[in-house]
Order: C-alpha cells, then structure tokens, then sequence
C-alpha cells in the first residue's frame, strides 16, 4: 500500500509531498529527487497528523546531514 506523505528537509519551510511504498522508520535512510538530482536522507521524525479525506496526514522531518 502506498503511502503519500508531507516531507521537510533540514527545516526548510519548504514542504513538498512524495509517495513511498511504505511508511519510513526514524533513522531509516530514503533516497529521493532533491534539485534534479537523487539525494539520500535520513528520517529524523515521523509525526501523524490527523486529517481526513484527501489530505496528508503523515509528516516526515528529513536531513541530509550525517547523523
């Protein structure tokens, strides 16, 4: 089951939305398109937000600063 969810880098205030196959853990690495080019992540929170309908209720916080 895919899973759409809203994702922010670094703290940007920038917040985009992307799909994966499955919900990322904490700490887990994703790999995804930043700038053109893919771009490996680190999960470092995962918050549910609640919502209905057609909205994104899961927000991911990522970084791409080693942890």
């Amino acid at each position: 089951m895919a899973v759409r969810c809203r994702i922010s880098i670094d703290d940007a205030r920038d917040v985009d939305e992307l799909v994966f196959q499955e919900l990322p853990r904490v700490g887990e690495s994703v790999s995804m398109p930043v700038e053109g080019s893919s771009q490996d992540l680190r999960v470092l929170r995962v918050v549910h937000m609640p919502g209905s309908g057609q909205d994104a209720t899961t927000m991911l916080e990522l970084t791409s600063r080693i942890l």
